[in-house]
């Protein structure tokens, strides 16, 4: 099924993660779709203080002390490198791996943990092959995938991928780059592009259709606003609980939080076109 990686171009921050988070949230819980996250950033704690309360114990605050620098012994990713260099690689078995926020619905492999060259460039071979693996038994494999150029991982990664989520801003300078991007980089020409505004502000005059028309898209841009208690909640690891209270189907109009919820809902469809689109067109 579709492999969708979330992306930019430039290291600054568009809420790349956390848009990721809201789509993949909603979905799972809104059209039951089964998806898996894979964050292959290193050292980003992003996803996991999203979905999991972060308070440590002492035991386990002592053990990550002592191994300090080295791959976290209960990373996911890493004991699913190991399963896949000794060729068990049955898909079922990434869910021994998974952290589970809704089960049978959404699961995550969470951010390696570690300080050193060899162990990450080995691990970026297994997130190939989890992620070409999971793309057979999961209805959509999200990935969180490290901004920039210059890096063959990445590249393959977005080559492997079915619908790029490019991250922008509402900043001209952004918008800028996004076009030369465009010009220059051959996924653009598969249309297998879908832009995206984090943190969007409403207010702003860079608006979704003005953004749209300084991009020459066609249709309006897709969003997630800035919204006080889901950024608060990203910070808790209560943002299961979020989707799950914030249900389309049990807000009322003037809830407060209905415009966030309602931009989610249709950055999600637009996602699930775009991929509809591609997935006629191709041949693998």
């Amino acid at each position: 099924m579709p492999i969708i990686s979330f992306w930019s171009d430039k290291k600054k921050e568009t809420a790349q993660t956390l848009s990721m988070i809201a789509l993949a949230s909603y979905m799972s819980v809104e059209n039951n779709s089964r998806i898996l996250i894979v964050d292959t950033n290193v050292n980003d704690k992003t996803i996991k203080t999203a979905y999991f309360n972060q308070q440590e114990s002492a035991t386990r605050k002592a053990v990550m002390k002592l191994n300090a620098g080295k791959i976290d012994i209960g990373s996911g990713i890493e004991g699913l490198a190991k399963l896949l260099a000794s060729g068990k690689n049955s898909g079922e078995a990434i869910s021994d791996y998974s952290q589970v926020i809704f089960k049978g619905r959404l699961e995550v492999i969470l951010s390696l943990e570690t300080d050193r060259p060899g162990d990450i460039e080995r691990i970026k071979t297994a997130y190939k092959d989890l992620i070409k693996l999971a793309n057979q038994q999961y209805d959509y494999v999200f990935v969180d995938l490290q901004k920039g150029f210059g890096d063959p991982f990445i590249e393959e990664i977005l080559k492997m991928s079915y619908v790029v989520v490019y991250n922008i801003t509402q900043r001209q300078i952004d918008l800028d780059d996004y076009k030369k991007t465009k010009e220059n980089h051959p996924m653009f020409k598969e249309n297998k592009v879908l832009p995206l505004i984090g943190r969007y502000d409403r207010y702003s005059k860079f608006t979704k259709k003005n953004v749209a028309r300084a991009l020459g898209e066609k249709k309006e841009i897709p969003a997630v606003s800035y919204n006080t208690l889901f950024f608060e909640n990203a910070n808790e690891g209560a943002i299961g609980g979020f989707f799950l209270k914030f249900r389309k189907s049990l807000m009322s109009s003037n809830d407060r939080n209905i415009v966030f919820v309602d931009e989610v809902a249709n950055a999600v469809d637009r996602l699930i076109l775009k991929t509809q689109e591609v997935l006629m067109t191709r041949r693998d």
